[in-house]
């Protein structure tokens, strides 16, 4: 039977023979039209027994129309395509272009990360072969990291559940339905003390390893920190956009003499201040985590996470009496709703007056050379964060011996005579 391409031209050309002959399309399987002596028929196949049905008669009946009827005939008996099973691997690249299309980036990045590092021997897996030893044995490979292996279990459980969702729905079900945590949630209370302190801001004298001398004295996110990049300087801040903060919020940090001669010290790079040793981007977790391991070889410390570094930096901004207002925006901790809403006061000013004296304490602590009195003394930042907002009168200082007051205009933020007054009693020397 001849195969021919079916236009309305060609229909029209067909002539009438004694015999009948079917001419079928080129570009629709079963379709076709079959000319006789007197009439031409449009004609479709189907099944596995190949039975002719008649559409119509041309010109009764139109090309398009019986091309359409016919493709309405061959839908109806053929069955529904099964979606080939997809692998984790394709699974994945999937979920993290499309679950994160309006997400932070952060969290896109950190989801990429738990995914791809810890669930490798998933990689060519089909999904719907999955199971829970599977599952169990790629977390018990994170037991020595309690921490990671939750958030890679909370990372898994994520992906599984976008995969059994419309329109996707990979799988009928989720190997994670029922699957317990393998902990919980830690809540830390550790802080170094002055000592500890003091031998780890000694061992991080060099790089990548003074990352931690920046943690320690800003309380930043590691997350935050290693990708700190130089065009985010201006005017002695640094201002961390929310695009890579964990609340999604800026946080501008004023630099001070301490933190502007480590900046200073970073190997020259385009973009970054933490640069990776082996390409062109930000330091790593993986060399972050590397540079922890080799400081506290150094210090002799132990039992302390990066994160106890940002829990004694908010502690030690407490204990030398920095507000708990100024300490919450320090440390970039999300604000109230309403007070996101309606305070937007960005409190530079008094991140500059605590970070001075936490400066201070630091040179003091670590036996280094004593902060410039122009940034800390002459700014006396245990009056003047008490007293710039009040109006003019005679107001005790709570931090201070009773017999002591000072009158401060709202405009004023330096008093030199009470300097060291202020300092001995709001600094203690460590012991």
């Amino acid at each position: 039977m001849p195969t021919v391409h079916l236009t309305d031209v060609s229909v029209k050309s067909l002539k009438p023979t004694e015999k009948s002959v079917t001419y079928f399309s080129d570009i629709t399987p079963g379709f076709g039209i079959r000319v006789g002596k007197r009439s031409r028929t449009w004609i479709v196949m189907r099944g596995r027994d190949r039975e002719r049905v008649k559409l119509g008669t041309y010109p009764q009946l139109s090309l398009a129309d019986a091309r359409k009827k016919a493709m309405q005939i061959l839908g109806a008996d053929k069955a529904p395509a099964k979606p080939q099973p997809k692998t984790f691997g394709q699974a994945r690249e999937q979920f993290l272009e499309e679950y994160f299309r309006d997400k932070s980036p952060r969290w896109k990045s950190q989801m990429t990360s738990h995914l791809m590092r810890h669930f490798k021997k998933l990689e060519h897996h089909k999904l719907d072969v999955i199971e829970d030893h599977d599952i169990k044995a790629c977390l018990d490979a994170l037991h020595r990291t309690p921490s990671e292996q939750l958030h890679a279990f909370r990372g898994l459980r994520c992906f599984m559940r976008w995969c059994v969702r419309p329109p996707q729905r990979f799988i009928k079900h989720s190997p994670m339905e029922g699957y317990p945590p393998p902990g919980k949630d830690r809540k830390g209370t550790r802080i170094l003390t002055d000592h500890e302190l003091k031998a780890v801001w000694q061992a991080a004298n060099t790089y990548p390893h003074n990352v931690l001398r920046l943690i320690i004295l800003w309380g930043t996110r590691r997350t935050e920190t290693c990708v700190i990049e130089r065009s985010w300087v201006f005017d002695d801040v640094l201002t961390i956009p929310g695009s890579a903060t964990k609340n999604g919020r800026d946080h501008s940090i004023p630099l001070l003499p301490i933190a502007q001669s480590l900046l200073a010290a970073m190997p020259e790079q385009e973009r970054y201040f933490l640069r990776s040793r082996w390409a062109d981007t930000h330091l790593s977790a993986e060399g972050l985590a590397k540079a922890q391991r080799e400081v506290k070889e150094r210090s002799g410390t132990s039992g302390w996470t990066l994160h106890d570094l940002r829990r004694t930096f908010r502690s030690n901004m407490a204990r030398l009496r920095v507000s708990r207002d100024t300490c919450e925006v320090l440390i970039n901790h999300a604000p109230k709703v309403l007070d996101e809403i309606y305070d937007r006061y960005d409190r530079l000013d008094e991140k500059r007056e605590a970070l001075a004296r936490y400066e201070a304490f630091l040179s003091r602590l670590t036996g280094n050379k004593p902060i410039p009195a122009n940034t800390t003394a002459e700014r006396s930042p245990s009056v003047a964060v008490r007293c710039i907002y009040e109006p003019m009168g005679w107001k005790p200082v709570p931090a201070l011996p009773r017999s002591i007051a000072v009158s401060i205009w709202p405009s004023q933020r330096i008093v030199t005579s009470l300097a060291p007054i202020a300092q001995s009693h709001l600094l203690p020397a460590p012991e």
